[in-house]
């Protein structure tokens, strides 16, 4: 009863998932899950058994899913968790946040025909509220080292059952107001990373990425390892750090942390 009910609810299932991705540039190695732990978990356990760059792994529902900083990260049916597997070169590596935000966003904005904003370092909003996440995970595994991209989207969620986080977070058939093809969003999330991947440019990355962010020239809070910092986000920095202009007019530059805007 339960793989029919998320079926339904996400037209998510192997040969779907096969058929959307055919013809992209990774689709030779997919592994399709109606309920997996965490994608993430399986594209790591993929690496350290050689697995190629472009191993995907799709999920309906996750039961482990997880975000920056090992939070929890709600992955019930409805929604759409992928992993991608990658080799990437020295330089590509700390771009990876960076573009497959910029992805996801691009994605969604063409499929529910909403505008995607990027909230730093690693959130997709629609109106306000999160709608996707990304997480970027690196290790070394047979001598090579690896990165596993994690996108986690809300797309066809019924918020009305999570009445806790309906203040902050959305899915993209609530705010559409209509049903969304999952495979078809698969795909275009899929084909937006390979673009920005193989023909990397991070000037204009970053311009892109920029140009979505909501988090410049707004109030903000970061707060992290040390003391909490408050003041106005200012810029960003080539490689995608966050300038924050102090309110004891010092500027910091924030690697890594939270940033709630006021």
């Amino acid at each position: 009863m339960a793989d029919a009910i998320l079926s339904t609810m996400n037209n998510l299932d192997y040969r779907s998932v096969e058929d959307a991705l055919s013809g992209c540039l990774w689709d030779k190695h997919i592994l399709t899950y109606e309920r997996i732990g965490s994608t993430m978990d399986r594209a790591r356990e993929l690496a350290h058994k050689g697995a190629p760059e472009g191993t995907l792994v799709v999920a309906a529902e996750q039961t482990e899913g997880r975000g920056r900083l090992s939070r929890a990260w709600v992955s019930p049916a409805g929604s759409l968790s992928v992993s991608l597997l990658l080799y990437p070169s020295a330089d590509k590596l700390p771009y990876l946040t960076m573009l497959a935000g910029l992805a996801a966003a691009e994605a969604i904005e063409a499929v529910a025909l909403l505008k995607a904003d990027i909230k730093w370092p690693n959130d997709i909003l629609i109106d306000g509220r999160k709608v996707a996440g990304i997480l970027v995970e690196s290790g070394t595994a047979r001598g090579k080292t690896y990165a596993v991209v994690g996108i986690g989207v809300n797309v066809n969620m019924d918020m009305a059952g999570w009445p806790d986080i309906a203040g902050l977070a959305t899915s993209m058939s609530a705010e559409s107001g209509r049903k969304i093809d999952t495979p078809r969003l698969l795909r275009a999330i899929v084909d937006e990373i390979a673009v920005f991947y193989t023909a990397f440019d991070p000037a204009a990355l970053r311009n892109l990425w920029r140009a979505r962010l909501i988090t410049l020239g707004r109030r903000v809070t970061a707060s992290g390892a040390g003391a909490a910092v408050e003041g106005v986000a200012a810029e960003v920095t080539a490689d995608g750090a966050l300038v924050i202009l102090g309110d004891d007019g010092a500027e910091y530059v924030v690697v890594a942390g939270d940033v709630t805007l006021s």
